[in-house]
């Protein structure tokens, strides 16, 4: 059973990877309405499930990745 503190390291990872590995190159309207400026970033599942055209968005150089290893670190070590 993981401790509190390797699942707050675990959640804080996979979060940086949902949010970290694909910026708007060109705005984003979802149902008509702006969700994303150039430059911000969007959530990888919005691309991965068609929600954001993957045509608009720019993939990060080095995005986070959630592996066993890092999800076992302690929250301290990932600047928690």
């Amino acid at each position: 059973m993981p401790t509190p503190a390797e699942e707050l390291a675990q959640a804080q990872l996979a979060e940086a990877a949902e949010w970290g590995t694909y910026t708007a190159a060109f705005p984003v309207d979802i149902a008509g309405v702006r969700a994303f400026n150039v430059g911000n970033p969007v959530p990888a599942s919005h691309v991965e499930r068609g929600v954001v055209d993957a045509s608009l968005v720019t993939k990060v150089a080095n995005p986070p990745k959630v592996t066993k290893a890092a999800a076992a670190l302690p929250a301290t070590v990932i600047g928690a």
